[in-house]
């Protein structure tokens, strides 16, 4: 066999030992180093956690790994086993749970018949108590993270300004909430800054708040 083979006895019963051990002509490569700390159902159980909170610093995901299999990884062994997953960190996108994909689509439409000198832009803003959003976040390479996240209002300070094409018309900053009175107040100096339609700045946008649609701004 060996002489018809072309190749030495010890190749034959190799490859005899092959076929019977492992059912293949060439034995399975034997990794060279430590054992991965991080076995493959840990790191997909963490992928599909960064799904939902793809803004976890790597601390935190020591922590999930201890929670959920008793096991302390280090945070370079989960930084290279997310990369050889094909993971990568990269900017997230904030999407707020209430926002809603048909009424966008309806608002760009209205908002294509007009041109862009004739906008003001109308919203209410301010700080609360919630720390600031993660900016970056894990994800597949090519995909981007996007965070779910809760938009509750708790302001201490409001701003309250008015912009248009060419900068900021006006704006007030004030301690407390906007209500209806607030706005239509601010509304009425507003008007006095803008033009009558179709001149610039004729067109008010504002968003969907409760206290935009009451009478007298309506007027």
């Amino acid at each position: 066999m060996a002489d018809a083979a072309e190749c030495s006895e010890k190749t034959i019963k190799n490859t005899r030992r092959n076929l019977r051990l492992f059912g293949q002509v060439h034995a399975p490569s034997t990794r060279i180093g430590r054992r991965r700390s991080i076995t493959p159902p840990m790191l997909e159980a963490l992928c599909d956690h960064l799904l939902e909170k793809p803004g976890l610093y790597l601390e935190e995901m020591v922590i999930f790994l201890w929670d959920e299999f008793q096991m302390l990884a280090s945070t370079s062994s989960i930084r290279r086993a997310l990369v050889s997953k094909g993971w990568s960190k990269k900017a997230a996108r904030q999407s707020a749970k209430e926002q809603n994909a048909e009424l966008r689509e309806i608002y760009l439409h209205n908002l294509s018949d007009f041109e862009s000198c004739h906008l003001v832009y109308v919203d209410e803003s301010g700080c609360d108590k919630r720390i600031g959003f993660r900016r970056t976040g894990w994800s597949p390479l090519g995909v981007a993270p996007r965070q779910v996240s809760q938009f509750h209002r708790d302001e201490r300070y409001q701003i309250l300004p008015a912009y248009a094409q060419d900068g900021i018309l006006m704006s007030r900053v004030f301690r407390g909430s906007t209500d209806a009175a607030v706005f239509e107040d601010f509304v009425d100096e507003l008007l006095c800054h803008c033009g009558r339609w179709p001149e610039p700045k004729s067109v008010l946008v504002m968003d969907n708040a409760s206290f935009h649609h009451s009478e007298r701004i309506s007027q």
